[in-house]
């Protein structure tokens, strides 16, 4: 066999040895499939056992990952949007969106973020001031919502000023997503 040859055939020999059981299927194996997590295709987006439906994209946000269940957050999607804009929308048991927020407070307050008050859409929500060293300050705001079979938190991050507008129109599309939950 020629030395050129011999050489690919080696390197071929080799990424053959190194791919099945060795890099591939563990790195597979701790990232659940979305069957694995309970969503399976729907109109639109996926549907989780939960009845959480998904859509690809509310408003002007477009679904990047789904969420499996754990604890009393059942499912859940996140999105992104415009200008590096992130959403979370979560299902929650019936009852216990309250406690979420009240949760979300805590652990916000506990890791020294200071709370803040704005105006607008985002008022109605409990809102975190997490980054304030950069010419825009990140915020963080949970809004929480009751639904009829179950309950609702929506986690959205923003850059304050230039991203304010925004808030607004986000709480509408996902509002009025939730809506067609019930």
């Amino acid at each position: 066999m020629k030395p050129k040859r011999l050489a690919v055939t080696l390197a071929t020999a080799l990424m053959l040895w190194m791919l099945p059981e060795r890099s591939i299927t563990p790195a597979l194996s701790q990232v659940p499939s979305e069957e694995e997590a309970g969503w399976e295709n729907d109109i639109d987006g996926l549907r989780h056992f939960s009845g959480l439906r998904c859509p690809d994209t509310v408003g002007p946000f477009y679904r990047i990952k789904v969420m499996e269940s754990e604890g009393t957050s059942l499912s859940g999607c996140i999105y992104t949007g415009r200008d590096g804009l992130t959403a979370v929308l979560r299902n929650h048991l019936q009852g216990t969106g309250r406690q979420e927020a009240f949760t979300f407070s805590r652990n916000y307050k506990q890791a020294g973020f200071d709370p803040v008050t704005l105006s607008g859409a985002a008022a109605n929500g409990v809102s975190f001031r997490t980054r304030d060293w950069t010419p825009t300050s990140l915020c963080e705001t949970l809004w929480y919502f009751a639904g009829a079979r179950a309950d609702f938190t929506l986690w959205i991050a923003f850059t304050l000023p230039t991203q304010e507008a925004e808030i607004g129109p986000a709480l509408a599309a996902f509002t009025e997503t939730l809506a067609r939950q019930n």
